[in-house]
């Protein structure tokens, strides 16, 4: 078991993050192509002070409605702030458990398409407690830091934000606890907390180690990379998607659909839609009476739009934060078509 510890959950955030890509690899407790992982740790924010905007990770408000979606039921959450508020308060003995819901696996149909969460959900359970400080706890199965985990956390936070609002406390008083089995870094999803890094030099110090020709990085910065396996694999996809570009490679052209979506943001988001522009283009029939016509045509991604959590809520499952204690909403359904992304 590892511990972490950090004043809020957004330093908690951003210093887990840190010490995955930063990691050696004695630190590590397993090393693939697309991830390295840190298994059993245990980590504290002293508050729940949460800073964060979904384009950072260059994700939508769409996503977390999924999020919300997959994991909460309306009735077991509405359930479970009445047990938080009436039953233990802010001074009450016991701890209230919301378990989550059993995401469903997807994926593995296709070349390419690995099915994702045949392990069971990421999320697994919430709980609160009152001494000896109010606290949310999250356990988890996994989470990828730098990515979806951070609406991991925000789900989380969520929570906590609902209860203090019932309790009339400040969120920023509740301290967090998180239960992690396996943290992971994704070595291209997770591409997005490097590049767009919300400081500045962090970010341009990344954009340099990984965007950078090597015979622009010094003896001292390449041994650095190598010596650092998220660093250096982050670095090889990316490496990638520069080698694609030089080519003149499609988006059409390209057959994994995942990293496809990686290479769109980062075009768009990084380098600029004009630049993303230039690699719009048809994927083609590869077989049967069809074989070689035009199938799909991949247009670059809009840049996204700033989102920051705190004008998010539960309202995809009909919970709204403005709701009255106790409600349960009927109001409309939020079933955007949205494309899928792993977690």
């Amino acid at each position: 078991m590892r511990a972490f510890k950090a004043a809020t959950l957004t330093d908690l955030h951003e210093s887990l993050c840190d010490k995955l890509v930063h990691a050696k690899m004695g630190e590590l407790d397993l090393v693939t192509s697309v991830d390295v992982q840190i298994h059993d740790t245990m980590s504290q924010a002293d508050s729940m002070e949460w800073d964060f905007d979904l384009k950072s990770m260059w994700l939508t408000k769409q996503r977390w409605s999924m999020m919300v979606r997959q994991y909460l039921e309306p009735e077991a959450v509405d359930t479970w702030l009445r047990k938080c508020v009436s039953g233990i308060g802010l001074k009450g003995r016991g701890i209230a458990v919301l378990r989550t819901k059993e995401v469903r696996p997807r994926g593995g149909a296709h070349v390419g398409n690995r099915e994702t969460r045949r392990w069971g959900s990421c999320m697994l359970s919430l709980s609160y407690k009152a001494v000896p400080a109010p606290t949310i706890t999250l356990h988890s199965r996994t989470s990828y830091l730098g990515y979806i985990g951070a609406l991991d956390l925000s789900v989380a936070w969520m929570a906590a934000r609902y209860l203090a609002k019932d309790l009339d406390v400040p969120v920023e008083s509740f301290r967090f606890i998180w239960y992690n089995e396996a943290l992971q870094w994704h070595n291209f999803k997770s591409l997005a907390w490097m590049l767009n890094n919300r400081d500045e030099e962090k970010r341009k110090r990344f954009r340099h180690l990984m965007l950078k020709h090597e015979d622009k990085l010094s003896a001292d910065e390449l041994v650095y990379v190598m010596s650092t396996p998220g660093l250096s694999m982050s670095r090889q996809w990316i490496q990638k998607v520069i080698d694609e570009d030089r080519r003149g490679d499609t988006y059409g052209d390209m057959s994994y659909n995942t990293y496809r979506r990686i290479r769109r943001r980062y075009h768009t988001e990084v380098r600029g839609y004009e630049f993303a522009q230039r690699f719009e283009g048809w994927s083609y029939h590869t077989k049967g009476p069809q074989r070689g016509e035009q199938k799909e045509f991949f247009k670059a991604y809009l840049p996204l739009a700033s989102v920051d959590v705190r004008d998010c809520d539960f309202s995809a499952i009909r919970l709204p934060l403005d709701r009255s204690f106790g409600e349960v909403y009927d109001g409309g359904d939020d079933d955007e078509d949205i494309e899928e992304e792993e977690d």
